[in-house]
């Protein structure tokens, strides 16, 4: 179930009581997988729906809701390490407008969706400092 204008999940991963202007559950399709450092994944995921992102900014023309068909064309944020994720749709925005909780991104079909890895400075200069031995 897609949630509109949420905060953010609770930090136990249930998704928030059903509310006026959610939607009931829907077709969804994964258009881009953003993977975050877990800590930054976790903030997004408590309470950082409503919030400017930039990783989602990055993806905005792959997102959108197709009317005709009713399906949600979103991206996936994940951790770096955790099997749970968010679904996110942006309608445009620079936030998470829809969001929909998924507990086990394993059980969704991605092997051809494209992976972003976003990643701290400190893992940033690290790469850097590797590549340039």
């Amino acid at each position: 179930m897609f949630h509109r204008k949420i905060m953010g999940f609770s930090e136990t991963g249930r998704p928030v009581p059903e509310r006026a202007g959610d939607t009931p559950e829907s077709c969804f399709q994964v258009e881009q997988i953003i993977i975050l450092p877990d800590a930054k994944y976790r903030k997004f995921r408590e309470s950082g729906f409503l919030i400017r992102q930039a990783f989602l900014s990055d993806f905005n023309e792959k997102m959108w809701f197709d009317s005709e068909t009713r399906c949600f064309h979103c991206v996936l944020v994940k951790g770096e390490t955790g099997r749970d994720g968010v679904l996110a749709e942006s309608e445009g925005y620079q936030y998470a407008r829809y969001a929909a909780f998924v507990p086990d991104c394993s059980r969704l079909r991605t092997q051809d969706v494209p992976v972003c890895v976003k990643r701290t400075e400190k893992q940033k200069n690290i790469a850097r400092n590797e590549s340039a031995r």
